[in-house]
C-alpha cells in the first residue's frame, strides 16, 4: 500500500469513527507537538554536478563511480495557537525538516600520472520558527478539517566532507576536507489537516504540509520540503 493510500484510508476511518458524536470545539489557547516525514525535492543530479566543482584542482578533475541521494528524513516541532473562533485559529511553531543526505565515491585524476580515490558528502537540513493561520471546517461529533498557511523563517545549512586517499587500495584518509555553509531565509508554507478530539481537551491531528523553496538560491541553493506528521495538541482554553 502507498504512503498516499494509507493517509486516505486513515482520514476515512477517523470520518467514519466519530459521525454522530458530540461537537466539542473549543476557543483559547492550546500547545501540541508534531512528529512525522520530511521528503526533500531534489534531484541527484545536482549533487552529482557540485561535488565535480569541488573536486576541481588546476589539471585535476573528479570522474564520480557512484552516487547516492536520501530525500527522506524525521521531521519534528512544537507549536502553540489560539483558536479565536471555531472557524479560525493562528499558530507558531518551531520545526525542524530533517536532512537530506548525498554520498559519491570515484576516482580523482589528470589522466596520466596522478590518481586517487575520493569521496563526497553532502548533508541539507533546515529548522526554523513557522507563523501560519488555520481556517477550520468543524463537522458534527469531534471531526474538523483544516487548511493552513504561513511563513516559514528558516535556517538552512549546507555541509560537504570530503575525503581523498592516494593508495587505491585502501580507506585510509590522505586528504580530508570539511566546509559548511547556512542561510537564512522566509518561505510560504501551505497545508492541510485533520483532527479528531479525542478528550474534551486532547486532539489528535494527522497533516501535510508544503515548505515552498527553502533556502538561499545563491548560497545553499532552494528546494522545497513535504511533510507528513501526527500530532497532538492540549487545549489551555474552556471545553
Amino acid at each position: 500500500m502507498s504512503r498516499k493510500e494509507i493517509y486516505l484510508s486513515a482520514l476515512t476511518a477517523v470520518c467514519v469513527a466519530t459521525t454522530g458524536a458530540p461537537a466539542l470545539a473549543a476557543t483559547g489557547f492550546y500547545v501540541g507537538a508534531t512528529a512525522g516525514q520530511s521528503f526533500f525535492h531534489q534531484n541527484k543530479s545536482d549533487y552529482d554536478a557540485a561535488v565535480v566543482d569541488e573536486f576541481i584542482v588546476s589539471s585535476v578533475s573528479y570522474h564520480p563511480a557512484s552516487s547516492s541521494l536520501d530525500k527522506h528524513d524525521i521531521a519534528f516541532g512544537a507549536l502553540v495557537g489560539y483558536r479565536l473562533a471555531p472557524a479560525f485559529s493562528i499558530e507558531a511553531s518551531y520545526i525542524d525538516l530533517g536532512k537530506l543526505s548525498y554520498n559519491s565515491t570515484g576516482m580523482l585524476t589528470d589522466g596520466r600520472f596522478f590518481s586517487a580515490n575520493a569521496v563526497g558528502n553532502f548533508t541539507v537540513g533546515a529548522k526554523g520558527p513557522t507563523l501560519a493561520a488555520l481556517g477550520i471546517v468543524p463537522f458534527s461529533g469531534r471531526w474538523e478539517i483544516y487548511a493552513k498557511a504561513g511563513l516559514f523563517f528558516a535556517r538552512m545549512t549546507r555541509s560537504l566532507y570530503t575525503n581523498m586517499d592516494h593508495s587505491p587500495a585502501g580507506p585510509t584518509p590522505t586528504n580530508e576536507g570539511y566546509s559548511s555553509v547556512s542561510s537564512n531565509s522566509v518561505d510560504p508554507l501551505l497545508g492541510i489537516g485533520t483532527s479528531w478530539q479525542v478528550l474534551n481537551r486532547l486532539t489528535l491531528r494527522g497533516e501535510y504540509t508544503r515548505f515552498v523553496n527553502v533556502g538561499e538560491k545563491h548560497k545553499t541553493g532552494e528546494m522545497s520540503v513535504d511533510v507528513f506528521n501526527l500530532g497532538l495538541t492540549y487545549s489551555l482554553g474552556q471545553p
